[in-house]
């Protein structure tokens, strides 16, 4: 997933459990009820849409009013960038068994990396956005030069096809591939082999020097919204370049899934066997099943899927978010599938008084982690910050135990023995002070 994240250790792809809003008809009152809580809580700003068998059952909008937003959608990118891959694979223009080296023969292991390899992640090749350096040219434009150097550059992180590993670099690389073979650039293919046959109004490679007055600012919670950076498109390329709004990318997910773009047969190698095929993953809520992707880039989240079963897509785009856009979904296809066990979320903080939170204050280290977190007070709000990342805002939640929500990431401290018990995706560290 493309992202300049908040915190380095920010999680990565997201997965629905297996275990307001204007709405057409006004048919899921308690959709109202969501936006309700979390416009009052500042949780979330962004727009969704659940569309049913072509039509629009469900959108709006969390912390607007109601408007023509567009966002950038990051990492869903790349299900376009593999359907374009597919189309060319289909018009003979190239074959998924092709190796790299003919277009890249300086990467490590090129004539060793399929065109599949990248699009399923299999290929060893190195994600650039994981780099230390990563944040220092984000936001300047890069040359194909540029990029194809950086990339040569690095070391491949496993032997091609023995592993998986999420990375960016793969799908840079496939839409270089799909620029050369087709002599036309990006937004072209996308307009012609997707945008016209799905009827696309909406959906368009950003442009830095160009911003489409609709497309909104991305943000950060830091005890108030503060302005994202704005990464150059020039970057993410078919890896993230993308923007969109939530119904195309429901017309899109439905279209790919009902051959409107790409035949079913190549519709069932990006599903593939497992939990990520070729630019599409599995997406499990309780007995169904949904294909699509997730993204992320600059603070903006996104999500668009279908569900084959039942005809039915959803996308989520938001550009700022203390909420988890994972809860978010489940909530929204809770209350679509009327789950009679689903319950609205609730916003319960223990309010601090400053002389309570500066016990907490000071520079926590960990032999079994790779950075320092640092816990310090902004005025009234409690804050940490990981080495070299922003910092983020700490919610009381009891005693000597708080969590940055938007992350997954709770800390309790136990400030007697200095010591803080840091948790984030299942993972457990104890910090010393």
């Amino acid at each position: 997933m493309l992202r300049y994240c908040i915190v380095v250790f920010f999680s990565g792809l997201l997965l629905l459990p297996t275990n307001s809003v204007a709405q057409a008809d006004n048919q899921f009152p308690l959709l109202d009820s969501l936006k309700s809580i979390l416009d009052q809580n500042q949780q979330v700003k962004g727009s969704y849409c659940i569309y049913k068998s072509g039509k629009v059952v469900a959108e709006g909008s969390f912390g607007y009013e109601s408007g023509d937003y567009t966002y950038r959608i990051g990492s869903i990118s790349k299900t376009f960038t593999a359907a374009l891959i597919l189309k060319a694979v289909e018009e003979g223009k190239i074959k998924l068994s092709d190796p790299i080296d003919k277009w890249f023969p300086k990467i490590p292991n090129a004539k060793s990396i399929s065109i599949e390899m990248l699009l399923n992640h299999r290929s060893g090749i190195h994600n650039f956005t994981n780099d230390a350096s990563y944040p220092q040219i984000m936001e300047t434009e890069q040359s194909r030069t540029d990029m194809l150097g950086r990339f040569a550059s690095m070391e491949a992180d496993f032997k091609p096809g023995s592993d998986f590993n999420y990375s960016n670099t793969n799908y840079v690389l496939a839409s270089y591939i799909l620029e050369t073979i087709y002599g036309q650039s990006m937004q072209a293919l996308l307009e012609k082999h997707i945008s016209k046959p799905a009827k696309l109004k909406n959906t368009y490679f950003f442009l830095e020097d160009k911003k489409d007055e609709r497309e909104v600012d991305s943000y950060y919670w830091s005890g108030s919204w503060n302005k994202m950076p704005r990464t150059h498109p020039s970057i993410p390329m078919g890896a993230g370049a993308i923007a969109s709004k939530p119904e195309d990318l429901c017309r899109f997910m439905r279209s790919l899934h009902q051959g409107d773009i790409i035949k079913s047969s190549s519709i069932g190698k990006m599903k593939g066997d497992s939990d990520y095929g070729l630019g599409l993953m599995q997406f499990p809520f309780y007995s169904k099943v949904a294909y699509g992707h997730n993204g992320g880039i600059d603070g903006f989240q996104s999500h668009a899927s279908y569900f084959p079963e039942e005809d039915l897509a959803i996308a989520l785009c938001l550009n700022g978010a203390q909420y988890p856009m994972n809860d978010l979904l489940v909530d929204l296809l809770s209350i679509y599938f009327e789950r009679e066990d689903y319950q609205l979320p609730e916003f319960k903080q223990v309010d601090l008084a400053v002389e309570e939170l500066e016990q907490y204050i000071g520079t926590y280290r960990s032999a079994n982690f790779p950075m320092d977190i640092e816990v310090f007070l902004e005025g009234t709000q409690l804050k940490a910050k990981a080495t070299g990342q922003g910092s983020f805002p700490l919610s009381a939640l009891g005693e000597h135990k708080f969590e940055f929500k938007a992350a997954g990431i709770s800390m309790l401290f136990e400030p007697e023995n200095n010591v803080m018990l840091f948790e984030q995706g299942g993972m457990k560290v104890k910090f010393e002070r």
